[in-house]
């Protein structure tokens, strides 16, 4: 298994140096895949998702189920952008629970499972954002472990298991932050009334181009961030931020501080091509 893990973190690097970003900057996955010329299509079927290898297409596609959660069709799209890099041909892959190993698991699954972590979360990157902070990942809350996944734009559980397998976190520790859901916290940060849905903290730490939403979905802002367009509607003050709710879809650009960046929403449940997502009607 060495063999291979050191052959995944190698590739991963590679396509961040092709997608010229460094080990501490978070990758837009679906992003890369447009540069890398794999088409990605959102679909409402009940699975993980799949890559698609056809002799009449040029391009291969990967196929992300947009019945699974928001941030897990994240880590979904890397595993499947493994399998076309490592040239594995037309692989379906099941569902699974966020982070959890698979029923069967050979040595490509966990090739490209690898694969996809080192691409997402380098440990170099994950360990930085943790220590520009000042916080401790080995005893860090569950709400600092959530703002990281939601900068590098992955699940909380995803990012946990990541760093429980690399030797950031004990087992322990993992543990008692798999405790803790990310639906509890939102409650605690909004109030007992939030809807569940998916959501994403970023501080006046956070160095990122885009980030993605969902209609229905989110966001934590740094106070006084300036937004622009009436896409995002804001609703109170919390101790991590000021909380918006997206309500329609399309790109807007935010600006914290001397830092601005863009904000695209996509409609809940979205189907269709990835790159036209964000397009408003």
């Amino acid at each position: 298994m060495r063999a291979l893990q050191m052959q995944a973190i190698k590739k991963a690097g590679q396509i961040r140096a092709k997608l010229k970003l460094n080990m501490f900057e978070p990758v837009n996955i679906f992003d890369a895949c447009e540069t890398l010329g794999v088409v990605v299509r959102f679909v409402p079927v009940s699975m993980e998702g799949m890559y698609v290898v056809r002799e009449d297409v040029a391009n291969p596609d990967i196929l992300i189920s947009s019945l699974r959660p928001f941030a897990r069709r994240v880590y979904t799209c890397g595993h499947e952008l493994g399998h076309h890099v490592f040239g594995h041909g037309t692989r379906i892959d099941g569902l699974t629970d966020e982070g959890a190993s698979k029923a069967v698991y050979d040595d490509d699954e966990y090739l490209v499972d690898t694969f996809a972590g080192a691409l997402l979360m380098p440990v170099a990157g994950i360990e930085a954002a943790f220590k520009k902070r000042g916080w401790n990942i080995r005893n860090a809350t569950p709400i600092q472990f959530f703002t990281i996944a939601s900068i590098f734009g992955t699940g909380y559980r995803t990012l946990i298991t990541h760093c429980r397998v690399n030797g950031l976190i004990n087992d322990l520790k993992a543990t008692g932050l798999q405790k803790k859901a990310p639906g509890e916290m939102l409650k605690e940060l909004i109030g007992p009334n939030a809807v569940k849905s998916h959501f994403k903290i970023i501080d006046e730490n956070a160095e990122v181009a885009v980030v993605d939403l969902e209609t229905g979905g989110y966001i934590f802002l740094p106070e006084n961030t300036v937004i622009e367009g009436d896409h995002l509607s804001k609703l109170k003050k919390a101790n991590v931020g000021d909380v918006f709710i997206a309500v329609k879809p399309g790109v807007i650009r935010a600006v914290a501080g001397t830092k601005g960046f863009f904000i695209r929403i996509q409609n809940a449940g979205y189907n269709g091509l990835a790159e036209y997502r964000h397009l408003e009607d």
